[in-house]
């Protein structure tokens, strides 16, 4: 009775805790939904130049202020028709443009004019590790590239006094993202320490059994 009971306390705490980690990263989205930068054009200024037009006006961003590019392949809703969506990382914050924006036909000359081959993901790396094509060195390219990118995953156009609100929204997603799933893992496979394990498994539901052992040894003796 105790051994359900705590069973029981266990699961309503559990259930509270996954409820309320599933209303703050519901929060946190609406905040980052709202503390969204929109781009609305972007236009070619110079030969290497691009000005991308956001919600807190123009931003100037070179060919040489890209760190990444993510490319992502999906499908439309309402059409079915193949979409590209584009994720460009610079010095100023990152670009989100898909292949259904008006301006992508820009957007697009500025990935090619650092991405020749169109990979899924292109990082910028200095020309002397470039040389080296062990695969090591590819690896610590990468990790490089993420910690570069950590400092500028906002929005381009974000005003500095919001992005600091803004890495806030997220460290609270991910902190209510990790304790959920570690309360679902825990809810879903229950750690049974100090449980007995009884050495008779039947005794318990055959009360004839230890009778029967305790005649089979009067009839050896």
């Amino acid at each position: 009775m105790v051994i359900k009971r705590s069973l029981m306390e266990r699961e309503r705490i559990a259930g509270a805790v996954i409820f309320l980690s599933l209303f703050v990263i519901l929060l946190s989205m609406l905040g980052i939904r709202l503390l969204d930068v929109k781009v609305s054009n972007i236009e070619l200024v110079d030969r290497g130049l691009y000005t991308v037009v956001t919600d807190y006006g123009p931003v100037n961003v070179s060919k040489d202020d890209i760190l990444r590019i993510e490319r992502t392949y999906t499908k439309a809703a309402m059409t079915g028709a193949p979409v590209e969506l584009d994720r460009i990382f610079t010095t100023k914050g990152f670009i989100y443009i898909s292949s259904l924006d008006p301006f992508y036909k820009t957007g697009h000359q500025l990935i090619n004019s650092v991405d020749f081959v169109g990979n899924p993901v292109w990082i910028r790396a200095d020309n002397n590790n470039e040389t080296t094509g062990s695969e090591t060195t590819r690896i610590q390219l990468q990790n490089a590239n993420l910690r570069a990118v950590q400092p500028v995953s906002f929005a381009i156009g974000t005003p500095s006094k919001l992005t600091s609100l803004v890495f806030a929204v997220l460290f609270i997603q991910y902190l209510a993202l990790a304790i959920g799933g570690i309360t679902l893992l825990i809810l879903i496979f229950p750690l049974r320490v100090g449980k007995p394990t009884p050495t008779h498994p039947f005794a318990q539901q055959d009360p004839d059994y230890k009778s029967t052992e305790e005649s089979v040894g009067a009839v050896a003796k």
